[in-house]
């Protein structure tokens, strides 16, 4: 059976027709139900009322258990019949028509964490002219980085051809190959952390630089522009905790 990504891309496979086959596929709704369950478990956030971002989100499936476990999301798609399916007023929930190899316009650090049920993978192919692959993943990774607050996981299930290529993966039921899953679990860098190391290099760099004048100089400078970088990052990441709720943020793109 020829994979999906290597027949078209996906806005022009999930057509109309086949965006209403899938949506109502019982057994797809509970795999991807399933598999963004896991994802959530992964994401390992200890309370409710969190802001998530599901990328390549379909017809919703993999936000359900999102929202049962009390958290706001925000989709993102390239198929608008997916999207369709996807929309619910009254849900936390928003959607969004967008092409995962694009650049992100989003707010910066504002999620509290990022999910991908199945779709990452199609990155990894030219469905269009002038695409190329590899920019494109570099473009999402970039991306997803940016938008996510300092700390912050992504959980990624995806369905590489060849893992190996992958690096480290949580797998679940690896001796199955008809059930085998690969979830990448990347973690947002902690800006606080970051700001704390660039401020022991830099005194290491003043205690170190006593021989010379102009060396001892420069390590001060060093110095004194790590310390208010820290602070800003600080002020950024309590910016994004701070927003007063999913709804607030939610609204900010």
């Amino acid at each position: 059976m020829s994979r999906p990504e290597r027949t078209a891309a996906a806005q022009a496979f999930y057509d109309p027709a086949e965006a209403a086959k899938y949506s109502a596929s019982a057994r797809m709704g509970r795999t991807q139900r399933h598999l963004a369950e896991r994802a959530l478990h992964l994401l390992d956030i200890r309370q409710p009322g969190a802001l998530l971002l599901d990328l390549g989100c379909g017809t919703g499936y993999s936000g359900a258990p999102l929202e049962r476990a009390g958290h706001a999301w925000v989709g993102l798609d390239l198929s608008e019949s997916m999207l369709r399916a996807a929309r619910a007023p009254g849900k936390r929930r928003d959607v969004l028509c967008a092409d995962l190899g694009a650049p992100l316009w989003l707010r910066r650090r504002v999620f509290d964490g990022a999910v991908s049920i199945s779709a990452v993978q199609w990155l990894c192919h030219a469905t269009a002219n002038g695409h190329d692959p590899a920019k494109r993943v570099r473009t999402f990774f970039r991306g997803l980085k940016a938008v996510l607050v300092p700390g912050a996981r992504a959980v990624l299930q995806l369905y590489p051809e060849q893992p190996e290529h992958m690096g480290t993966l949580v797998v679940d039921y690896p001796r199955s190959e008809r059930s085998k899953k690969l979830f990448l679990v990347l973690t947002s860098p902690n800006q606080a952390a970051a700001a704390a190391g660039g401020r022991r290099r830099a005194v290491e760099s003043v205690g170190g630089g006593g021989g010379a004048k102009g060396g001892g100089g420069a390590g001060k400078r060093r110095k004194g522009a790590a310390a208010p970088g820290g602070g800003g990052g600080a002020k950024r990441q309590r910016a994004a905790a701070d927003g007063g709720g999913g709804a607030k943020r939610k609204g900010g793109r």
